[in-house]
C-alpha cells in the first residue's frame, strides 16, 4: 500500500507523534556543564590576553620609539621652533661631514640633504658609507 505524497506548505511545520521508538535527548551532567563553562572562560581569557597583546603592540607602533638613534627624546614643536628658528630644517655640517643630532634617522638625514625626490639611492650610499644602519649622537657622518 502506497501512501499519497501531500506537498507541505512553506514555513508550516510537521507534527510528530512522541513515541516511544522516538530518540530521547538525556540533559547533560553538572560536571559537563563545568567543563563546558571553563572551556568558555579559558576561550574568553585567551581573547582577552590577545587583545591586550595586539593593543601593545600596536601602541608601540604609535609611540615615539627610536627608529636608528638610541638616545632619541620627543622634543616639542614649539620649542624646538623657537631655539633652533629657520635652521631646524638645515643639517649640521661638520668639517668632515654631517654630526648626529638626537631623533636623527638615516631616512631623515637623507631627506634633509636632498629636500626633493627620491632620497632612497642616497640613504643606500649612506648606510654604506656609515658601514650599516647604527647612528650614535654626536656621530660624524660622512656625506657622499
Amino acid at each position: 500500500m502506497a501512501h499519497a505524497m501531500t506537498a507541505i506548505p512553506a514555513g508550516a511545520t510537521r507534527r510528530v507523534a512522541l513515541g516511544p521508538s522516538a530518540p530521547v535527548r538525556v540533559a547533560p551532567t553538572v560536571r559537563t556543564l563545568r567543563r563546558r563553562r571553563l572551556m568558555v572562560l579559558l576561550a574568553a581569557v585567551t581573547t582577552a590576553v590577545l587583545l591586550v597583546l595586539a593593543a601593545s603592540r600596536a601602541a608601540a607602533t604609535f609611540r615615539d620609539v627610536p627608529a636608528s638613534v638610541p638616545e632619541r627624546r620627543p622634543v616639542p614643536a614649539l620649542a624646538a621652533a623657537a631655539a633652533a628658528g629657520s635652521a631646524a630644517t638645515a643639517p649640521r655640517r661638520a668639517a668632515s661631514g654631517y654630526v648626529v643630532q638626537p631623533g636623527d634617522t638615516l631616512w631623515s638625514i637623507a631627506r634633509r640633504l636632498q629636500p626633493e625626490g627620491d632620497v632612497r639611492p642616497l640613504v643606500d650610499r649612506l648606510v654604506d658609507l656609515n658601514g650599516g644602519t647604527d647612528l650614535a649622537v654626536g656621530q660624524r657622518l660622512p656625506i657622499p
